[in-house]
């Protein structure tokens, strides 16, 4: 992982806060998975395919991720889906965003278990919510979007039972999406503030 001066804007704040409220209200919440219809189009600062931006937060045993990716990393394309393919292209992202285990590796010994996920796009709000139009408002509405820069949002909360042992997280992540290419990581953890650049290739995040 290259290491890069560290900006805590406010996602990272906002993680912050978000992860302070779910410790307050973990138990209401275990297993608990969400799925958010927000129209993200353009969230991330500089929307760049193969780049996306990896938010950490670790406090006392609870830890948040926060992954914010242009859509064609995940899924292919960025457009809403109209066609039965794209949905189904659409489906499985999702599904795979949901498998977190699959996309972060932690030291058997911290104890780490997901206590919930929520994923939010304008992509997965057309899947779950698609309404039957008549033909010309829903030609007008893929009109609209051809263009667009849709983003996908992905949030995850993980309990870990002993902190002492979460030296290093390994990133899967690239092996399930490959189109994305590089990782902009910034992080606070009880040891401080850091940020860096991950890749297929230096995929470990070492606190």
């Amino acid at each position: 992982m290259r290491l890069l001066p560290l900006v805590a804007g406010s996602l990272l704040t906002t993680l912050a806060f978000s992860l302070h409220a779910h410790n307050h209200d973990h138990h209401g919440h275990n297993g608990h998975d969400h799925d958010h219809a927000h129209e993200h189009g353009d969230s991330l600062g500089a929307h760049q395919h193969g780049v996306a931006n990896l938010n950490l937060v670790l406090e006392g045993s609870a830890l948040a991720i926060e992954l914010e990716s242009p859509a064609d990393n995940l899924v292919g394309f960025e457009y809403l889906p109209s066609t039965d393919a794209d949905k189904a292209k659409v489906r499985e992202a999702m599904a795979s965003l949901r498998q977190a285990d699959a996309l972060f590796q932690f030291p058997a010994a911290a104890g780490c278990s997901l206590d919930q996920v929520e994923l939010q796009s304008p992509l997965f709000s057309a899947v779950e919510h698609s309404h039957k139009h008549d033909h010309g408002h829903a030609h007008t509405h893929k009109h609209d979007h051809d263009n667009a820069h849709n983003d996908i949002e992905a949030h995850y909360h993980f309990t870990c039972t002993n902190v002492a042992a979460l030296n290093q997280i390994e990133l899967k992540l690239f092996e399930s999406f490959p189109r994305t290419e590089k990782l902009l990581l910034q992080a606070i953890t009880p040891a401080g503030q850091q940020g860096g650049e991950l890749s297929p290739a230096q995929n470990l995040i070492r606190f």
